[in-house]
């Protein structure tokens, strides 16, 4: 008899368990919502003006790397001639 009712608080305790996770899930959903909410995306002109800026940082910093390391070529050629 004791392991039957060994087994039923068993149970018990799993099915709250579940319903703990469920509602952890459903929370977790609902909050999520909330914030999809809260996004805001840029309009179609202000995506250009950045995605522009981006473009041209990219190509100055390009430019400043590879003339870095044309220098850093150069000097490194010059003391040790091969």
């Amino acid at each position: 008899m004791m392991a039957k009712e060994k087994g039923k608080s068993e149970g018990a305790r799993g099915r709250r368990r579940s319903r703990a996770e469920t509602n952890a899930i459903t929370r977790y959903f609902q909050e999520l919502k909330m914030e999809w909410k809260k996004i805001t995306f840029p309009e179609r002109k202000e995506l250009y003006r950045s995605t522009v800026v981006v473009f041209i940082f990219t190509l100055i910093v390009t430019a400043i790397i590879s003339l870095f390391d044309m220098f850093v070529t150069k000097v490194f050629s010059f003391i040790l001639p091969v």
